[in-house]
């Protein structure tokens, strides 16, 4: 059966779960709410899934343009050169003066061997000038952040816009961590651990998928992605169904991925931007010891910190999905996100399901 998508499967289930009220002592309502969340993790999940699709069909459209690339000509390094201009060793070529701004609707093209530029480089330049509709089509279709392709000879294209001043910072891209993310082994999608934007799009994560000819690496396209632009919809509907609850997104270390809680999701904003970098957990004391982490702070909601601690402890142990347990005074409902292995997490007060 086909999922329901957005508030369409929230609003359906909400008038669910208010017109069972007289079933709530059987304990029919527990299984209501494992569907909402089952429901709200499904959504997640379609996002992320069509992500990763989108990343594998760049691949394979790259792979296809670079089989048929002609060969290079005097002209064609003519024209890439007499555009290029230099920080460091980061080589951008770009015909527009002054420089676009970052996040403009273009791509953006370095090198990050020095000055030298190879015929490699400009063979794999002109691909990349060919794939630029297919990369800024895939943007547009889920506009979460970039899409860039990198490849062994540390050619880069990037969309939308990144400035030569910001570019530098990916110097030898193929030693960073959205390269290395691709699942080389399997010739398949890889996703990189959610991490703090320092530009200001807050929690990120990056899916990379290898383009091989045969068993030659061509390249790897990767797609970031606002994990708050992912999940702030999802999440809110969730908690919007119960009063009081709150719900959060986690991944399986308990790093804090995104909160329905304002303060909560404030509060974590503000704590990664002091440590420029994603420290803060929902996880209790004893947890976070545990993980030995030089910078990891637990999140202000001891109550949530406390309900993680005891998801991942049953994740451990393989218990069914989704979760469903009793804490204090609350009730804890969890479920996988499949694509990644994250969870998201309900917490509510049992009051309103009794």
């Amino acid at each position: 059966m086909p999922r329901l998508t957005g508030r369409v499967a929230v609003a359906l289930l909400t008038l669910v779960l208010l017109q069972t009220v007289p079933a709530m002592a059987q304990g029919r309502p527990i299984a209501l709410y494992g569907a909402l969340i089952n429901q709200a993790a499904g959504r997640i999940d379609d996002a992320l899934t069509a992500t990763a699709a989108s990343t594998r069909a760049l691949t394979a459209t790259y792979r296809t343009l670079a089989k048929t690339a002609p060969a290079v000509t005097a002209k064609d390094r003519a024209h890439w050169l007499q555009h290029r201009s230099h920080q460091g060793n980061t080589v951008g070529f770009d015909e527009q003066t002054p420089e676009p701004a970052a996040m403009a609707p273009l791509p953006a093209y370095y090198c990050y061997n020095g000055t030298h530029v190879t015929d490699e480089n400009v063979r794999e330049l002109g691909i990349m000038q060919r794939l630029a509709p297919a990369l800024a089509a895939a943007h547009d279709a889920l506009p979460f952040s970039w899409v860039y392709l990198t490849t062994p000879a540390q050619t880069f294209v990037i969309y939308p816009y990144l400035p030569l001043a910001e570019a530098v910072h990916n110097e030898r891209p193929t030693d960073q961590n959205f390269y290395t993310a691709a699942d080389f082994k399997k010739k398949a999608c890889g996703w990189e651990s959610p991490y703090f934007d320092l530009a200001g799009a807050g929690m990120m994560v990056t899916v990379s998928c290898p383009a091989y000819d045969g068993e030659t690496l061509l390249g790897v396209v990767s797609r970031d992605i606002t994990l708050r632009q992912l999940s702030a919809t999802v999440l809110a509907d969730l908690a919007a169904v119960v009063p009081d609850a709150r719900a959060v997104l986690i991944n399986r270390r308990g790093k804090a991925i995104a909160a329905s809680d304002p303060k909560t999701a404030a509060a974590i904003s503000e704590g990664n931007a002091k440590a420029k970098d994603a420290v803060v957990y929902f996880r209790a004391d004893r947890g976070l010891t545990a993980l030995n982490l030089e910078k990891g702070v637990s999140s202000p909601d001891e109550a949530m910190n406390a309900a993680v601690e005891t998801v991942l402890e049953r994740a451990a142990a393989k218990q069914g999905w989704p979760l469903v347990l009793t804490q204090g005074r609350d009730t804890v409902l969890a479920e996988r996100i499949k694509t990644t292995g994250w969870y998201l997490v309900l917490l509510m007060p049992t009051k309103t399901i009794q």
